[in-house]
This record gives structure tokens, sequence and C-alpha cells, in this order.
């Protein structure tokens, strides 16, 4: 009995872990607003997308690290983002675009 207990312990771990593969997005449009973790960009398809935007994520520009501070509402941005939809985005890297 405490064996079979455990199989099927074992099965619905397995069964029951989400999936933790991530698909890469990449938004290109404006900053919006910036929040203290999160980017808001109106891409050029119209659509307003919330990323979450952490400390360690890098902001470029010509493929140069620079300052989060130069990072304002109104400039574009290119954000390359991982997450399992576009309601679900985490910021990977911010590239401004001038």
């Amino acid at each position: 009995m405490g064996l079979r207990l455990a199989v099927a312990a074992v099965f619905l771990a397995l069964v029951a872990t989400p999936s933790v593969a991530h698909e890469k997005f990449k938004i290109v449009g404006s900053v919006v607003k910036i929040h203290a973790e999160q980017i808001d960009v109106k891409a050029v398809d119209g659509a307003t997308y919330e990323i979450d935007f952490l400390d360690g994520v890098p902001v470029t520009r010509n493929h140069k690290k620079v300052a989060r501070t130069e990072l304002r509402v109104g400039a574009n941005v290119i954000v390359n983002a991982l997450g399992h939809d576009m309601f679900d985005l985490e910021a990977v890297e911010v590239q401004l675009v001038d």
C-alpha cells in the first residue's frame, strides 16, 4: 500500500508540474510609462505591453550598456523578452533606438 501511494504521489507531482518553457518576444515601440519593476511599451502594432523590468536587466544603445536613467518616457525601444504569452513578459534586454 505504501509503495502504491508513493508512486501515485510522484506521478501526480510530475503531471501537476507546469511547463517552464518560455518563448522569446521582441517588442518594438516607445516607452509610455516606467514603474519600479515594470516598463509599459506602446508597440508599433498599437497595443501597449506591460513588461517586467527587474534591476539586473541591461539597457543598451548601439550595443553598449548605458545607465538605466537614460530610459525615459517617449524613448523608442526594442525590448527582448521571455514569457508564456504577450501578457506575461519579462525583459531580458532593453535597447534604446535613436
